[in-house]
């Protein structure tokens, strides 16, 4: 069970509710769609290398380096019956390296509003967790 922590923990973070640059907002926007197809494609390499920053990765699978990589990605795949939806975003904030995307999300017939942290990592948005 504990190998599921990180994929789990930020989309429970995301469906349980739990200002800069014009193209820093479309890239932060863009990397809040890409989270929502990997999810819904169980891309796992996408997801665990390329869409959440290193430190969410290493905390949420309790690892660290290539074996929190590895954890995230056999969690992601794990993972059955989810089905997310970006039903619309709301807002966008950039500060600097970091964002706030507040997005509408569905699931199961459910829309939720979600304010998802964002940090800039190598030059690329990636997610950080949700407020």
């Amino acid at each position: 069970m504990a190998r599921l922590a990180a994929p789990i923990c930020l989309l429970a973070l995301l469906l349980a509710g739990c200002g800069g640059g014009g193209d820093d907002k479309q890239e932060a926007d863009q990397t809040v769609r890409d989270f929502v197809k990997a999810v819904n494609t169980r891309d796992a390499d996408t997801y665990c290398d390329k869409l959440i920053t290193k430190d969410f990765l290493e905390k949420s699978t309790f690892a660290t380096g290539d074996k929190a990589s590895e954890s995230c990605k056999r969690e992601m795949k794990a993972i059955t019956g989810l089905h997310i939806r970006l039903v619309r975003i709301v807002s966008t904030k950039v500060d600097g390296d970091n964002a706030t995307v507040t997005a509408v999300l569905g699931r199961a017939g459910q829309e939720l509003k979600q304010e998802l942290k964002l940090h800039k990592e190598d030059g690329d948005w990636k997610l950080a967790g949700s407020g």
